[in-house]
């Protein structure tokens, strides 16, 4: 294992050869965090809201360290989240294209592929207010609460991102994808309070207030073309890994 993580950090130039990839294919899912967190009049807070992020993209080389990338991109955010089982007690969607940037520091045929990167994200869902009531039951703060849940939403038709990430060899042509990016709605919001019915709150009213900046960590998998044949010895390197694994979950190793 010394060994293995010692290699991730030099050129494996006899397993992935030369700097001679055009464009790639990723898709990966995420978690998001909602980074504004609000509280009604009464002054009664709410924890941090999540969602989730589901993304289909290509990336085309224009050199070397320069790729341009675009795809489509599916968010869902939650509302109330710390009183769901799921990301939250009702559920926002927003679905649009993304186009942006990417420049990595490293050859290509390093391991290791940090990058800094940029995007912007369009989105054609949920535009204009959408206001209106639903009866909720909680799942997690205090159980079984009945509530009424009261929504005024309006997503951005364009975010900006900022992003960081690396990419990692698994084998010739195939790499897995760590993302972090940092995303600015322009315009829109979450607006939500929620008032119980019933249960130790009775009467309370909690109330969020997002401007949708919110945070993404991704993982996912990307493929380059045109597609490399994998060596014999990165096969073996895989199952060995593999197997160590499998054996260290189980106890036998």
């Amino acid at each position: 294992m010394i060994l293995f993580s010692a290699s991730l950090f030099f050129p494996v130039s006899s397993v992935w050869g030369q700097d001679s990839k055009t464009w790639s294919l990723q898709a990966g899912i995420g978690e998001l965090n909602m980074l504004e967190n609000s509280y009604d009049d009464g002054k009664n807070y709410v924890t941090e809201d999540q969602g989730n992020v589901f993304y289909l993209s290509a990336d085309y080389h224009l050199r070397k360290h320069f790729s341009l990338t675009g795809g489509l991109t599916l968010e869902q955010e939650g509302l109330f989240t710390e009183f769901a089982d799921g990301i939250g007690l009702k559920t926002v969607n927003m679905l649009g294209l993304h186009l942006g940037a990417k420049y990595y520091f490293f050859p290509q045929k390093w391991v290791f592929q940090p990058f800094v990167g940029a995007s912007v994200l369009t989105n054609a869902l949920q535009l204009g207010h959408h206001r209106g009531e639903t009866h909720v039951v909680t799942k997690q703060g205090y159980p079984d609460c009945h509530g009424m849940l009261s929504y005024d939403v309006s997503c951005p038709a364009v975010s900006l991102s900022p992003r960081i990430g690396v990419d990692i060899h698994l084998l010739s042509s195939l790499s897995l994808c760590l993302d972090y990016d940092y995303r600015i709605g322009l315009w829109g919001h979450n607006k939500a309070k929620l008032r119980f019915i019933d249960g130790p709150r009775t009467g309370e009213i909690m109330g969020i207030d997002e401007r949708n900046i919110r945070s993404c960590v991704s993982i996912g998998l990307k493929m380059d073309f045109p597609a490399k044949p994998v060596s014999q010895k990165a096969q073996n390197n895989l199952w060995q890994l593999l197997f160590f694994w499998i054996e260290s979950k189980t106890g036998n190793y």
